[in-house]
C-alpha cells in the first residue's frame, strides 16, 4: 500500500514538470536563426564607444573640446542577434508564419540615460504574415513599410541612423501584387519611433514627453499638477503606403533585384501646452495644438552588373533611398530633437509674437551604396548618408547645440568565408554641423550671441567657452560574423 501511495505522489509531482517541459517544444516548424557578432574599433574622438553617429565640435578660438583630445578605442558583442522563425496551419486560405528577432544591445535606462542594460535581449522584431497568392497581411513589429531598401552592407548598427536607412515599428500592413512586376501597400503605424537614438523604449502612443519649457523651468507633467512644458501625444496611428515595381528582367544579385518604389506616411501630433495664469485672468489652463507629420521617400535597386550562373564575382549594384518630411524627430534620428515649444506653441499666450511667428522643421535625407564584387565572395560597398535639417535663424540662435547637417562617408570590405563565417573591414567619416558655435558656460545660444554682438559693438570680441559650430569623427572597425 506504501509503495502504490509513493507512486502515486511521484506521478502527481512530476505532471507539472512534465507539462512545462511540454510547452517549451512548438507544436508548429520551428527554427531558431541568427548570428554571433564580434566588433572591435578604434575613434579618434573620446567617445568612449565606437558606436557613434554624430561628430563632436571641432577647436575654435583656442579652446579645445575634450572629444578632440584623445581617441578612443572599443569591442562589443551587443548585436549579436537571436531568431524564431515559425510555420503554423494554413487561415482563411493563407499560408501563415510568425517571426520574433531581437539583439543584445540593450536599452537605456528611463533615468536620463544613466544606466544600461548591456547584454540583455532586446526586441526588434516581432510579427506574423498571412500569405495568399497574389495579397499579404502583416500584423506586428517589423521594418517601416514606406521607403526601406534592405540592400544596403555595414557594420554599425548606428551606421545611417540619420540617413533613414529604416526602423522597426508596430504596423498592420496590406500588400497587393498586381501582375508580377507592381504592387501596392497600405497600412496603418504605431505614430513613434519605439527606440530613441539611445535604444530606450518609448511609451506606447506617447511621445518622449515633456517636450521642454516656454517662460519657466519645467515641472513633470503629472495628473494634477500645473507646468510650462508641453507634452505632445498623437490621437490617430500613422497612415503609411507605397507603390513599387520590381523586375528580374535585368538580373539579380543575391536577393535583390531591380526595384523602385514611391511611398510615405501622414499623422499628427497633439502638443498640449500651459497658457498661463499671469496672461489668462489668474486661472491656469491647457490649450491644444495639431501638427501634422509626414514624410515621403524614393527608393532604389539596379544591378548595373548582374550576377552569372549564381556567381557574382564582376557584379555592380546601385541603392538607396531619399526621403523629407516634416517633424520628424520621433522617427527619424537627429531629424530635429524635441526641445522646445516653439516649433509647436503658434497659438499660445506663453510665447512672444516673434517665437509664434516659427514654423515646424522640415528635414531631408538620405543614402546611396554602391557595390561592386570582386569574387563571389569577396565585395566592396561605397556609401553617403545625409541629414539637414531646415530651421529659422531664430531657432538656431536658441538652439545652439542641435545638428543642422550630418554627413557619413563608408568604406568597407566583406569577405564571406563560408556560409556560417564572414570577416568585414570598414572605415567610416562623419562631419557634423550645428547650429551655432559650441558654449562651455550656463546660457543658451542666445545668451552667448547677445555677449558676442555686445562686445563686438564695442570693438572686443567674445571667445570664452566657445567652440566650433561643426566637427568630424573617423572610425575603423573590423567585425567578425559567426551564422547559424
Amino acid at each position: 500500500m506504501r509503495k502504490v501511495l509513493l507512486l502515486a505522489l511521484v506521478l502527481l509531482l512530476a505532471i507539472p514538470a512534465v507539462s512545462f517541459a511540454g510547452s517549451a517544444t512548438s507544436r508548429w516548424d520551428l527554427t531558431i536563426g541568427g548570428y554571433v557578432k564580434v566588433d572591435a574599433g578604434y575613434s579618434n574622438q573620446a567617445a568612449g564607444a565606437i558606436e557613434q553617429y554624430y561628430a563632436d565640435r571641432n577647436n575654435a578660438f583656442g579652446n579645445q573640446n575634450v572629444s578632440n583630445a584623445a581617441g578612443s578605442f572599443g569591442m562589443a558583442t551587443g548585436t549579436s542577434t537571436l531568431n524564431f522563425l515559425v510555420k503554423g496551419p494554413d487561415t482563411w486560405g493563407a499560408k501563415t508564419t510568425a517571426f520574433i528577432q531581437g539583439n543584445f544591445a540593450a536599452q537605456t535606462s528611463n533615468a536620463g540615460y544613466a544606466g544600461t542594460r548591456y547584454g540583455t535581449f532586446t526586441l526588434t522584431h516581432a510579427y506574423m504574415d498571412f500569405t495568399w497568392a497574389n495579397t499579404k497581411l502583416m500584423v506586428g513589429q517589423n521594418w517601416q513599410l514606406w521607403g526601406f531598401m534592405p540592400s544596403y552592407n555595414f557594420l554599425g548598427m548606428f551606421d545611417f541612423q540619420t540617413a533613414g536607412k529604416g526602423n522597426t515599428v508596430p504596423q498592420i500592413t496590406v500588400t497587393q501584387n498586381f501582375g508580377k512586376n507592381f504592387y501596392a501597400s497600405l497600412g496603418v503605424q504605431e505614430p513613434y519611433n519605439m527606440k530613441d537614438n539611445l535604444g530606450q523604449s518609448a511609451y506606447a502612443g506617447q511621445a518622449q514627453a515633456p517636450v521642454g519649457t516656454s517662460n519657466a523651468t519645467a515641472t513633470s507633467f503629472n495628473a494634477g499638477q500645473n507646468t510650462t512644458s508641453a507634452r505632445v501625444v498623437s490621437e490617430i496611428p500613422d497612415v503609411v503606403s507605397e507603390i513599387g515595381y520590381k523586375s528580374d528582367a535585368c538580373g539579380v544579385i543575391g536577393p535583390n533585384m531591380m526595384q523602385f518604389g514611391v511611398g510615405g506616411f501622414w499623422g499628427q501630433d497633439k502638443v498640449i501646452f500651459l497658457t498661463p495664469a499671469a496672461s489668462n485672468k489668474g486661472t491656469s489652463t491647457y490649450g491644444t495644438n495639431t501638427v501634422n507629420r509626414w514624410a515621403s521617400a524614393f527608393k532604389f535597386f539596379i544591378p548595373v552588373i548582374p550576377e552569372k550562373n549564381l556567381n557574382k564575382a564582376g557584379a555592380l549594384s546601385l541603392s538607396g533611398s531619399i526621403w523629407t518630411g516634416q517633424n520628424l524627430a520621433n522617427f527619424f534620428l537627429g531629424a530635429r530633437d524635441i526641445v522646445s515649444t516653439i516649433p509647436y506653441n503658434e497659438s499660445s499666450q506663453a510665447l512672444t509674437s516673434t517665437q509664434r511667428n516659427y514654423g515646424v522643421p522640415v528635414t531631408t535625407g538620405g543614402w546611396g551604396q554602391i557595390s561592386y564584387y570582386f569574387t563571389d565572395k569577396v565585395y566592396f560597398n561605397g556609401l553617403f548618408g545625409y541629414l539637414d535639417n531646415l530651421v529659422s535663424n531664430y531657432y538656431k540662435n536658441q538652439y545652439n547645440n542641435q545638428v543642422k547637417m550630418n554627413q557619413q562617408y563608408i568604406g568597407n570590405i566583406f569577405y564571406d568565408v563560408n556560409p556560417a563565417v564572414r570577416v568585414a573591414l570598414e572605415y567610416s567619416f562623419i562631419r557634423t554641423y550645428y547650429n551655432g558655435y559650441g558654449v562651455n558656460f550656463a546660457g543658451n545660444g542666445g545668451t552667448y550671441l547677445t555677449q558676442l554682438t555686445t562686445n563686438a559693438a564695442s570693438g572686443g570680441t567674445y571667445t570664452g567657452g566657445a567652440l566650433g559650430t561643426y566637427g568630424s569623427l573617423q572610425t575603423i572597425r573590423l567585425a567578425f560574423f559567426y551564422f547559424f
